[in-house]
């Protein structure tokens, strides 16, 4: 006599697989002990698509009498490295998965932009994975995208109009062009974004994206650090940002990413051109003083902008006094020999109005660095010898701007103690997403100068699995947060 195990141990079991090896190991189970009550439905939690005649055989499954019970179980979908499905099919299929939690969609040249519209027309608001790879290059010379206007700018304005919801991770990649192919093609491939200042900038700082952590933007040779962080509120959550073959150079990375974007912690810019020219160590030198400095960057930016905002306060003008009409005395000389000024050089003198007084004596205290890890691939012309010199210069400059500041700190609490008024820029829960005047400032109640900050782990081998990395680098908290 056999004795049959409950339906929810067997689940219990299941949970306890490896999700890459679960649903061979259900259909093992199935042929094992044909009549338990393993739960099947389980074999459609994950969906993988690696070759077109799969996203065919989902389909009719789901067009079956119980396809709409089945499609409820779908909680990931996912095109495999799979490049020729076609997009209709794909669409229509998304549509019949209403409770997805994780979507990866490979965009060939099968997919128009219509396509991805019609995916992503209405929000999807389970998500919490989000990964979206384009490749959209062709053997032969085409200019019909040209011509239409055919770009995917609408994927991401589709996006941006998403209401607030909870997804942690967002990933946008256009894959490279195969280098060995690249020599051979003699025209210009087409594009996937083509206005994308204005769709990305929209993007960053959307409702949507703001409860965004994990965020890998790669779109080979484009400008993306400006419209990143045109807001105070542009991707106000992120914690890991890969902006790998993306063009980011080094006084962007640290005036404007890392000043801006204030929760950041690993950093990964890969296959990129972050420091352009020959190599000098010195210049990792001023990289790391940047990363230690940013917060400082970000507040002279502010105060600039403060007393910008003082000078077009309209201060309210002293009269000038009027001379009096009456009889003149007798000793009164009627000229004088002395060279009357000009007119317009006359002082008057100008009364503040309260508004310019306070932003007068306003001084801002500089956040301490964030960031924690930072990965990127070198020059092929640096040799690897070279990297115990470069981790010497980076931590070199980074200690020297820590040092700096805490001299700026120590003269804020000079000015503090005289009467001056130190703010900080709020928090993110506290902002309101504008940088005019005093929006976005709150007054500093507690002193606190412990700038105790341990130099950023630096990796330099690329994001190779195979290299031996540094322990804790981005490239490896990366590998747990992105699923291919």
């Amino acid at each position: 006599m056999s004795l049959s195990l409950p339906t929810e141990l067997y689940s219990a079991i299941i949970e306890q697989v490896a999700l890459d090896d679960r649903q061979q190991t259900i259909l093992s189970l199935t042929r094992a002990l044909p009549y338990a009550p393993i739960p099947l439905y389980r074999l459609f939690e994950r969906v993988t698509i690696s070759h077109r005649e799969q996203a065919l055989q989902l389909t009719r499954r789901l067009l079956k009498p119980d396809g709409k019970d089945v499609s409820l179980y779908v909680e990931e979908f996912s095109l495999h490295n799979e490049w020729t499905v076609d997009a209709e099919v794909v669409v229509n299929l998304l549509r019949r998965l209403p409770k997805l939690r994780s979507l990866s969609l490979c965009v060939g040249t099968n997919f128009s932009p219509e396509n991805l519209e019609a995916i992503f027309q209405e929000p999807l608001p389970d998500l919490k994975y989000l990964s979206l790879r384009f490749r959209p290059y062709v053997q032969r010379a085409t200019y019909q995208q040209f011509l239409s206007g055919s770009y995917f700018d609408s994927t991401l304005s589709c996006l941006a109009d998403w209401p607030i919801s909870d997804l942690p991770t967002l990933s946008i990649v256009q894959e490279p062009m195969d280098p060995a192919q690249a020599p051979k093609i003699a025209f210009a491939q087409p594009l996937v974004f083509f206005r994308l200042d204005s769709h990305l900038a929209n993007l960053a700082q959307s409702p949507y994206i703001s409860t965004v952590k994990s965020f890998r933007l790669r779109i080979p040779a484009r400008p993306v650090a400006g419209p990143l962080t045109t807001s105070p509120l542009s991707l106000p959550s992120v914690e890991l940002l890969d902006l790998s073959t993306c063009n980011v150079f080094g006084a962007e990375l640290t005036d404007t990413i890392l000043a801006r974007l204030t929760k950041l912690k690993h950093l990964v810019l890969d296959n990129g051109a972050l420091l352009r020219g020959e190599y000098h160590p010195e210049d990792w030198a001023v990289l790391g003083k940047g990363f230690a400095l940013a917060g400082v960057k970000r507040t002279k930016e502010r105060e600039k902008k403060l007393r910008q905002a003082r000078l077009e306060t309209v201060p309210v003008p002293a009269q000038e006094r009027r001379p009096r009409r009456g009889r003149r005395g007798v000793s009164t000389a009627t000229i004088s020999l002395r060279a009357s000024p000009p007119r317009d050089s006359r002082v008057v003198g100008v009364v503040d109005t309260p508004a310019a007084t306070a932003m007068r004596k306003i001084r801002l205290y500089p956040a301490s660095p964030s960031i924690c890890s930072f990965a990127t691939t070198l020059s092929p012309s640096v040799a690897p010898d070279k990297h115990a010199e470069i981790r010497e210069q980076f931590e070199k400059g980074w200690f020297e701007g820590l040092a700096q500041l805490r001299d700026v700190r120590a003269r804020l609490y000079q000015s503090y103690r005289l009467g001056s008024t130190i703010m900080r820029f709020a928090d993110v829960e506290e902002s309101d997403g504008s940088d005019e005047g005093l929006d976005d400032l709150v007054e500093v109640s507690s002193w606190d100068d412990e700038v105790d900050i341990r130099v950023p782990v630096l990796c330099l081998v690329g994001p190779s699995k195979s290299e031996v990395h540094e322990p804790g680098c981005a490239h490896s908290v990366a590998w747990n947060v992105w699923k291919d």
